[in-house]
């Protein structure tokens, strides 16, 4: 609809043009025809614009309405004055500096138009000021900067100004410098196209009029064009132009170089030391003031032959005039260049340890400071693994972590839920979270997710305008299931499910309808004429009618006039299900709701949904970051989002509504200076963390991606002693296990546990660390989500001198042991896969540790994986205890020297008559099961089959 009156408004501005050239045609290009040309386009290039500006005005409009439906107006106009700032800013004083250079040049050249110019100089401006309104986000940063109290050693800067203050300075030089050097290509393209000058090597051969008298008249007529001569007086003035131009973009230089001092103490040239090193110090910092004085000099050379005409005259009069000056520059360049990086070589690094040693210290300090790995809330202590095998006595002391000890690998049990709980093709479940829940008056681990609606998955021929838009509006419900219990057949048990939701406990809400999640792209339309599938319900369908206040409202001509703009244009207008009472419901995604609202965080890769008790609501992490932290190494691990920046503070936690979509910001970070920089300019946006309700923050957890940056940064730098530190003489690292038989990173893991010198389990998430290069593992890392403890971080070290197993270590060992390898090697083949799950490294009340690790089994033909086996082993100095069983509690009995009771079917063979006759019945229903494919039921046959045979014979 808009694309179509577009095309026909820039047909009819384009009529002048074609009328133009139609009567032209045949003759050759005059003058006048030159400049009824340029007025033609400038017809054009005025609808453009009209069109341009009514596409802003359309999204401002829905910007505005969007926001507001969030209750963040101000945010938005906020921000929206910002960018105009920025962008008047930009447009007119580059638009007006370039202008005034174009015009200069064009002046001699009478086939240019005289406004031609300005115009060229402001849609270039118009384009690099539309690129420099991305700088409102450092700006706001920059406006509600404070001080920090912490300084830099070597230039005394507060930490504030590197985080905030120092990136808008940087990209104020960057667009200086672009604007200066657009003006320079413009300015010499005129020079070089337009003022050919003869027995130059940069001729340019023409045969378009250039320069033309126009005689006594003042102007030129059509036939009286005829070449001219280039006067001296022009070629010089460009010349003069051209070097005043050379000298401001010099001193653009040397300004960039001055920031770029600070970069010194951010990263630095030594391959050693995080920030700056003895070389930096003693010779980089000399040689970039010299670079600096060089690009000054230049600056003050070139301006004054731009001034006085008979430097300028002996400059150009002979090529060494002026290539001693720069031969001078240029051998200050790279001397400043090459000292430095000599100095390294030939003194520093014989004597490396030695001079960098004040510098190594500075570097461990900052980079602890800067990634969270030191201060009050960090906790560093030893953990001397116990030598005493686990006793009953021992596992009923732990009976309360081992109840919630993970036996579901999230990756297994996604495609269960999608089989039993996904009810219709077109539910689907994304990530399965892991978080705690009060059931039975007992806080318990529970793995849930949430049944989103999938339109894609609808069948083609009910994939129609009416039912993508207005009928199917929403997912419904949450699954649940408890970490680890699981029925007679190897399946979870469920907590929360069906529809409509049966839930225990906290898992219970009043309003299941999900219409903010993951997997929800399209806008939808609510309060129509067409009633909503709520959730399917026997042969017929469940209805419903949006009762949440979201969305845009659609109560006059002007906002269908906005919103069919954007999505379903003449649709809005001619269809009858809409009311004055309909809205709309758009960018329903978590992440891209709060990626909008706060571009200025980054935000974690795994939102995770809660139930709140009236409804559901995700809580999305969010993070503030920048490259910008003096003495701190760049991360460059398995997190994306946060690789070469070298500061990160999980600061902000967002809760979105899943049935009416508001967004809150609470802010966690009360330390961190960006965040406060960011909430004292934006108030309305932020809340305190005192102000979220208890039934959200007792589900807040420590975040996965902020714990990861953590681990993998404190493998090196827990080493504190920069002579340690310097030969890496015990880095850490993250460890490996095996999934899908393949060697993957272990992940970070949310498990309910007791700590030393703990009084109860509590909610963390845990990562162990292995000794670099070897399968020992030398500590572990934990981020404790609890209470006043949210937020804290505890590492443990081993004592050094004592092998402990890591997990690769153990993997291998349970591959090579005679008990397992045999049932692991029948059920990998024939039709059937074993999945080896998270290997979950725990720890017990007397510093006792215990791995555990789930093995599945899955069909080729279903992909569904079935618990088969719980391995449960104790993990000693130098040793280690290892048992598996169809459950784990039947793992623990046997790794205690307990066998487990003997099931009801042995109970009631008197005879060995009997016994044999069930083995045989047995050993059939196995071949039948085995010629089915069926292995998940083969194994569990091949277990009975065990039991049976195991009794003694009775002579």
């Amino acid at each position: 609809m808009f694309a179509l009156t577009y095309l026909i408004v820039i047909f009819i501005a384009a009529l002048p043009l074609m009328q133009t050239i139609l009567r032209q045609r045949g003759n050759s290009p005059t003058i006048t025809f030159i400049h009824r040309v340029y007025r033609d386009l400038a017809y054009i290039a005025a609808a453009l614009v009209a069109i341009l500006a009514l596409e802003a005005v359309f999204r401002i409009a829905l910007q505005n309405y969007w926001f507001g439906d969030l209750g963040q107006q101000y945010r938005y106009w906020f921000a929206l004055g910002l960018r105009a700032i920025i962008f008047a800013a930009v447009f007119g004083f580059g638009g007006l500096f370039i202008a005034l250079n174009l015009r200069a040049a064009c002046r001699p050249v009478a086939i240019v138009p005289r406004s031609a110019p300005w115009f060229g100089g402001f849609v270039i401006s118009a384009v690099v000021a539309f690129g420099a309104t991305a700088l409102w986000t450092p700006l706001i940063g920059f406006l509600g900067a404070t001080p920090s109290g912490v300084a830099d050693p070597v230039f005394g800067k507060d930490l504030s100004f590197y985080l905030l203050g120092l990136p808008l300075y940087e990209e104020a030089v960057y667009l200086a410098i672009w604007i200066v050097v657009l003006t320079i290509a413009a300015g010499a393209g005129v020079g070089f196209m337009l003022y050919p000058r003869p027995g130059q090597p940069w001729r340019y051969h023409s045969q378009f009029p250039m320069l033309i008298d126009v005689g006594a008249t003042g102007h030129a007529e059509d036939g009286d064009v005829h070449f001219l001569a280039i006067p001296r007086n022009i070629w010089d003035s460009w010349l003069r132009q051209g070097m005043a131009l050379g000298a401001l973009l010099c001193l653009c230089f040397g300004l960039g170089r001055f920031l770029a001092r600070y970069h010194l103490i951010i990263d630095g040239h030594s391959g050693v030391v995080a920030g700056a090193s003895f070389v930096d110090i003693h010779f980089w910092l000399p040689a970039y003031a010299a670079v600096i004085t060089g690009w000054i000099a230049t600056a003050i050379g070139l301006a004054a032959a731009a001034c006085i005409p008979s430097f300028r005259r002996w400059l150009v009069a002979a090529p060494s005039h002026w290539m001693a000056p720069s031969g001078a520059f240029a051998a200050v360049y790279l001397g400043a260049a090459i000292i430095p990086v000599a100095v390294e070589h030939l003194y520093v690094g014989p004597n490396q340890i030695t001079l960098e040693q004040p510098y190594l210290m500075r570097s461990i300090a900052g980079t602890r400071q800067a990634y969270g790995l030191v201060g009050p809330t960090v906790e560093e202590q030893e953990f001397a693994v116990s030598v005493t095998p686990l006793s009953r006595d021992d596992l009923d002391k732990n009976a309360a972590t081992l109840r919630d000890a993970r036996i579901w690998d999230w990756r297994a049990l996604e495609p269960q839920l999608q089989q039993t709980q996904g009810l219709r093709p077109y539910y689907t479940f994304g990530s399965v979270d892991i978080d705690r829940y009060r059931i039975d008056g007992v806080e318990r681990q529970v793995m849930i997710t949430a049944r989103e609606l999938d339109v894609g998955r609808l069948p083609e021929a009910a994939q129609v305008w009416v039912n993508l838009a207005l009928k199917y509006t929403h997912g419904y419900g949450a699954v649940a299931v408890p970490v680890n219990e699981m029925d007679a057949r190897g399946n979870p048990v469920l907590w929360a499910h069906d529809i409509p939701i049966q839930a225990k406990g906290d898992l219970a809400v009043t309003h299941g309808q999900i219409y903010y999640g993951m997997q929800t792209h399209d806008r939808v339309y609510v309060r129509t004429t067409e009633k909503e599938f709520d959730f399917p319900q026997g042969d017929a369908n469940a209805e419903s009618v949006y009762g949440g206040d979201s969305g845009i409202a659609l109560s006059n001509l002007w906002r269908k006039l906005v919103v069919a703009h954007e999505f379903d244009g003449l649709r809005l207008f001619i269809s009858g299900y809409f009311t004055p009472a309909s809205r709309v419901l758009i960018r329903r995604n978590v992440v891209d709701r709060v990626e909008r609202l706060a571009p200025f965080l980054t935000f974690d890769h795994d939102p995770y949904i809660v139930a709140d008790g009236d409804h559901y609501a995700y809580i999305v992490d969010g993070y503030t970051s920048s490259a910008n932290y003096p003495y701190s190494a760049a991360y460059q691990g398995s997190i994306g989002n946060f690789r070469d920046r070298n500061y990160l503070r999980n600061s902000v936690k967002a809760v979105v509504d899943a049935y009416n979509g508001s967004v809150t910001f609470y802010v966690f970070g009360t330390d961190d200076p960006i965040i406060k920089a960011y909430r004292k300019m934006l108030p309305a946006l932020f809340r305190d963390r005192s102000e979220m309700p208890e039934n959200l923050r007792r589900h807040i957890r420590y975040p996965e991606d902020f714990f990861t940056v953590q681990a993998e940064m404190y493998g090196t730098y827990h080493m504190t002693n920069p002579t340690t530190f310097y030969n890496r003489e015990d880095r850490w690292e993250v460890p490996h296990e095996l999934y899908r038989n393949q060697e993957i990173e272990v992940q970070p893991y949310y498990v309910m546990a007791q700590l030393p010198r703990a009084a109860s389990p509590e909610f963390m998430l845990m990562l162990p660390l292995s000794v670099a290069g070897k399968n020992q593992m030398a500590g572990w890392l934990a981020g404790l989500s609890d209470g006043d403890n949210y937020g804290k971080l505890v590492a443990f070290r081993f004592p050094k001198g004592r092998f402990v197993d890591g997990p690769a270590q153990i993997e291998s060992r349970i591959n090579s042991d005679s008990r397992f390898s045999g049932d692991l090697t029948l059920w990998d083949q024939h039709g059937s896969r074993v999945i080896r799950g998270n290997l979950i490294i725990l720890p017990l009340n007397d510093n006792q540790l215990v791995a555990i690790e789930p093995v599945y089994i899955e069909a080729e033909q279903t992909k569904i994986p079935t618990l088969a086996r719980v391995v449960f082993g104790q993990l000693l100095p130098d040793d280690r205890k290892i048992e598996w069983a169809n459950t784990l509690g039947e793992a623990e009995a046997l790794l205690i020297g307990i066998r487990p009771e003997p099931s009801s079917a042995q109970a009631v063979m008197t005879t060995d008559v009997e016994r044999l006759e069930q083995a045989r019945s047995v050993f059939v229903e196995m071949q039948r099961e085995y010629a089915a494919g069926n292995f998940v039921r083969y194994g569990e046959l091949l277990g009975q089959l065990e039991k049976i045979l195991t009794v003694p014979l009775t002579h």
